[in-house]
């Protein structure tokens, strides 16, 4: 999580304290179906640098899988819910804790074989200005033929169906990146500037939110090809091409 970047964004104890629920980590590895580390044995991963280390979960997957790992936090209340569950699952997270924007303060150029930025992390920047300073600083730190795998939610669905969802008809498959069946989110404001989410622990009753920005449909793909990735793979909900009802997009960008 980078909420920080977000003045609204509060990632509050009750968020982060579901926050694993709402994951699923097992349930998002099945769904996933390898993809991660297909990637990265195909081009021959071994240093990462997961850019929002959140609770853990691609981290801490990526670490007993044998992968040397930085990862990066600067959201002290999910930073210390990693390391918790780190010590739980017997790994030793590397941590960082700097601002996208600004990682040549600390990383030198081409340190790392792949950079991870996923569970739909970049939408915590609200301007395109931040979004393509932090994917310059993400390829700055690749090597040469190093990727960056991203991935964004299918907003234009919430967009296109914004009166529907608000009356409570959210479609989402809950097998893709975010799993859980005890935890629910939901969009509960939505514009075309912004989406404010709510999740909710239905054995508590507890609740917490996040402010969002709604990429539009070819956006993200827009950003990255203004960044000059020599080439730039799609896929939907972890199949190759775009599909439209997709929950997820990810993209492969080689640099």
């Amino acid at each position: 999580m980078n909420g920080d970047l977000v003045p609204e964004n509060y990632n509050s104890q009750n968020l982060v304290s579901m926050w694993r629920e709402f994951i699923d980590w097992e349930k998002r590895r099945a769904g996933e179906d390898n993809f991660l580390i297909n990637q990265f044995h195909t081009r021959k991963v071994k240093k990462v640098f997961d850019a929002s280390l959140g609770d853990g979960c691609d981290s801490i997957y990526l670490l007993k899988q044998g992968f040397d790992v930085t990862s990066n936090e600067i959201d002290k209340i999910f930073l210390d819910k990693a390391l918790e569950n780190a010590k739980v699952e017997n790994v030793e997270l590397k941590i960082l804790s700097l601002d996208w924007r600004k990682l040549d303060t600390k990383i030198p150029a081409e340190s790392f074989d792949v950079v991870i930025l996923l569970g739909n992390s970049l939408t915590y920047l609200f301007n395109e200005k931040d979004q393509l300073e932090t994917l310059r600083q993400f390829k700055r730190i690749l090597r040469n033929g190093g990727v960056l795998i991203i991935d964004e939610r299918n907003y234009q669905y919430i967009l296109d169906n914004r009166e529907k969802i608000l009356q409570g008809d959210f479609q989402y498959s809950g097998k893709y990146v975010y799993c859980g069946d005890k935890v629910h989110g939901k969009p509960v404001e939505i514009s075309d500037s912004r989406v404010k989410m709510e999740y909710t622990d239905e054995r508590t009753g507890k609740k917490g939110y996040l402010v969002l920005y709604p990429f539009k449909r070819g956006e993200m793909k827009n950003l990255l090809a203004k960044t000059e990735f020599a080439s730039i793979e799609e896929y939907s909900d972890y199949k190759v091409g775009e599909n439209h009802n997709a929950d997820f997009y990810q993209y492969v960008c080689v640099k």
